[in-house]
């Protein structure tokens, strides 16, 4: 009983790994786990984690037997399930739930923030077209019109008339459930248009104080799509911006309720100031973590695990930093079709590349974040941006469609 044990919630990433390496025992919850998974963990346990009932249940058992210590995942769509279990178990240090769904939901969370007049974003929500009717005289356009609780970027559309705002709300009422079978919050938000260069906070907060470990500016195609293109890390900003992104991310946690969690909020950075995007309680995806850590020495993934045992930075195990500064670029598809590009150009500044697709093979348009078809990571040093070295040398490794589909 002694034993201290971890359960893991779908984990999507190097959750295993991570504890494993610091002496835990595992408990793995997922709805099928593949045979080499099984293997890695010590308690594999299949079950419907859409069903909140019986996954409490099970883990309310698993208390009476097991000394667990931490519900660990960085699964964005298992967090609040995640908040949840660790609640019902009386965990000393876990993110609270009402903050988890805060973060999950972008309704909850502007809602929460406009009240606390944090950053001040005008919107509002309709969950049909007769509501969208209703309130159109409400509208000043440009606006953006996304679900709540979807994520990678899908269903996102920039509207400049209320027709554009009604195709809008008719596709995403078509889509019911999440890639998880989670059902879409039957509100849509529909929110002013946030104009200005886009970034990304990382962070960390425990016992209620937030620290800022950098902040990355994010590359993002124009609409309709506002697909991530890149990021770099970390962002270029004058001291008094880089002083006003942080002051907002700071009260915004504070005002959704964050506590014990890493976090990745996006911030827009305005004519009348920064605005929040959206909050996740979660390290930032598209290999962040590694541009992070090749500039400060701090894996982002290993403290979001120390944070649900109450540690912060000061008892992780820093490694040196090995560049000045560290950039992403991702590959796109324009169109459908066959994907055709230099997958074999290298350069002593890329650190890692990986593509998702072999050359020749027939793609479709990237449309979203999913569907992007491969990236390389760059590493600058105190002579040589990161940032004007992965412009130049994405130009050798676009991608060329031949061939479009018939659509």
């Amino acid at each position: 009983m002694n034993t201290p044990f971890v359960i893991l919630v779908s984990p999507r990433d190097d959750e295993v790994k991570i504890v494993k390496e610091f002496g835990y025992r595992t408990i793995l919850l997922r709805k099928e786990i593949p045979l080499t998974e099984i293997f890695e963990v010590d308690m594999p346990i299949e079950i419907d984690l859409n069903n909140e009932e019986m996954v409490l249940e099970r883990c309310l058992e698993l208390k009476d037997k097991y000394n667990i210590v931490s519900v660990f995942t960085m699964n964005e769509y298992r967090i609040p399930l995640a908040s949840k279990i660790s609640e019902m178990l009386k965990l000393d240090y876990s993110l609270p739930y009402k903050a988890a769904v805060a973060c999950r939901n972008k309704k909850i969370a502007r809602k929460q923030l406009n009240e606390a007049n944090v950053g001040l974003v005008h919107h509002q929500l309709v969950s049909s077209q007769e509501d969208l009717l209703a309130n159109s005289n409400h509208i000043k356009f440009p606006v953006i019109v996304k679900p709540s609780n979807d994520s990678g970027s899908r269903n996102v559309y920039l509207c400049q008339g209320i027709e554009e705002v009604s195709i809008a709300v008719q596709t995403i009422l078509r889509s019911s459930e999440n890639i998880v079978g989670q059902s879409i919050d039957s509100e849509i938000l529909i929110e002013e248009f946030l104009s200005g260069p886009e970034f990304s906070v990382e962070a960390y907060t425990v016992h209620g104080h937030t620290t800022i470990l950098g902040i990355t500016k994010k590359i993002v195609t124009p609409h309709p799509f506002s697909i991530e293109v890149g990021h770099d890390f970390p962002a270029q900003l004058n001291s008094d911006e880089e002083a006003s992104i942080q002051e907002l991310v700071k009260e915004s946690l504070n005002v959704i309720g964050v506590d014990f969690a890493v976090t990745h909020t996006e911030v827009k950075l305005t004519k009348d100031g920064p605005k929040i995007v959206e909050i996740n309680a979660r390290p930032g995806g598209d290999e962040i973590p590694e541009l992070a850590k090749a500039v400060t020495g701090i894996d982002l993934k290993t403290l979001a695990f120390y944070v649900t045992l109450g540690k912060g930075i000061d008892s992780l195990s820093l490694s040196s930093p090995i560049a000045s500064s560290a950039s992403i670029r991702f590959l796109l598809a324009n169109k459908a079709g066959k994907a055709v590009f230099n997958k074999d150009f290298n350069s002593p500044y890329i650190k890692q590349k990986k593509w998702y697709i072999q050359n020749g093979d027939t793609v479709p348009k990237t449309e979203n974040n999913f569907n992007r078809l491969g990236y390389f990571i760059i590493h600058g040093d105190k002579d040589t941006s990161s940032t004007e070295v992965a412009n130049s040398v994405q130009k050798y490794l676009d991608v060329t469609i031949q061939q479009p589909l018939e659509t």
